[in-house]
């Protein structure tokens, strides 16, 4: 099995000089668009110096297949806002990386690092491995104690993050690390906490699954995909109501998930509560695996819970959502906001419309500043 340094210390060599240059920018080519901060460095508290989301011209991998454009959409990107540089950290697409919980127990003489790659090897067969990167991220909490270890191994094909490299470079980029999108996301919620011993869940919306992540501020404890997302909730209501797709999507982005409280006319109001009866079964789930969260947060941290549940994605943005887990979920909910862990500089000016979907390229422009 082909095992590379940790992706957040790839090509270390160059990041070395990290600290003595410009902070390289954090860059995330997201589903729909391109995501990039970057932060000034010095100071207790990091800067924002740059930022902006820009959608693609053309489908996310014709974008990456094609270099001339790609190097010139990049270019125009960079152009949009003051960053300094071209170095970059990267984070490889979440459909790229698969993402295992694992309890793992070295042998005797065995690291823990051989120990996950070993149990790797055991669960993807030799052949399968071989032509793998692998890396993993510990699993905080208070219940680490002894022999076994919790992390979250990730495992991608090495041809696909060697193509990824290729595509960086052929942008004109300098990639000095690669990351994934959780660890990013653990990092940027850490430098967020005000008690860093407190929990939070974020729970990120997709379109056809979500992903459910659990940091506290010794870091990440916990990150898992579940069977909720934009997809299902029109499908639903497409269905229920026998009505086009893209007739429910409408419905939901003018009414939301429905409010439960008399705040408008009949009609509204009438819509709104048949929206959130109709999708009170997949909001269920979303309870089930909520409190299943609590359950586990409690395990690890000797009786604990959440504090706080963070929302993000598209669906983050719908009308009375955050109410809406607030209560299916017993906790305060707020959306996530991931400018809120920098301090802007003087004059800066954010390009394009970026609402929560910067909390990757965030938490990318973070690394080497909370961690190794």
């Amino acid at each position: 099995m082909k095992r590379v340094p940790a992706w957040w210390r790839m090509l270390s060599r160059a990041g070395r000089a990290w600290r003595a240059e410009r902070a390289p920018i954090g860059i995330d080519f997201a589903g729909e668009r391109l995501n990039l901060l970057q932060v000034e460095t010095g100071g207790p508290m990091p800067q924002v110096r740059a930022v902006a989301a820009l959608p693609y011209p053309v489908e996310r991998g014709v974008l990456l297949a094609d270099r001339r454009r790609l190097r010139r959409f990049v270019r125009d990107a960079l152009a949009s806002a003051p960053f300094a540089g071209r170095r970059v950290v990267a984070a490889l697409a979440p459909a790229d990386v698969r993402i295992q919980s694992l309890t793992v127990q070295p042998a005797p003489g065995e690291s823990e690092r051989q120990a996950v790659a070993r149990q790797v090897r055991e669960q993807l067969g030799a052949a399968e491995a071989g032509g793998a990167v692998v890396d993993y991220i510990p699993v905080r909490g208070a219940g680490g104690a002894g022999p076994q270890r919790q992390v979250l191994a990730a495992v991608a094909p090495l041809h696909t993050v060697v193509a990824y490299l290729d595509a960086l470079r052929g942008a004109g980029l300098d990639p000095v690390a690669l990351d994934i999108g959780p660890a990013a996301i653990a990092r940027l919620l850490v430098s967020m906490q005000e008690n860093g011993t407190d929990a939070v869940i974020l729970v990120n919306f997709g379109s056809s699954k979500s992903y459910l992540s659990v940091v506290s501020g010794h870091g990440l404890m916990l990150d898992r995909r579940i069977d909720f997302g934009e997809a299902q909730l029109v499908d639903k209501l497409a269905n229920t109501l026998r009505l086009e797709p893209a007739a429910a999507l409408a419905l939901l982005r003018e009414h939301g998930t429905g409010d439960r409280q008399v705040r408008s006319g009949a009609a509204h109001r009438d819509m709104g509560r048949a929206i959130r009866e109709i999708l009170h079964p997949q909001f269920a789930t979303l309870a089930e695996e909520l409190a299943r969260t609590q359950v586990y947060i409690a395990s690890r941290t000797r009786g604990a819970v959440a504090r706080l549940i963070y929302l993000n994605g598209n669906v983050a943005r719908y009308a009375h959502l955050p109410d809406h887990v607030a209560t299916i979920a017993n906790l305060p909910v707020e959306v996530l906001d991931p400018l809120r862990a920098f301090r802007p500089v003087p004059g800066f000016t954010p390009a394009g419309d970026l609402g929560g979907g910067i909390a990757v390229a965030a938490g990318l422009a973070l690394r080497g500043r909370t961690d190794g």
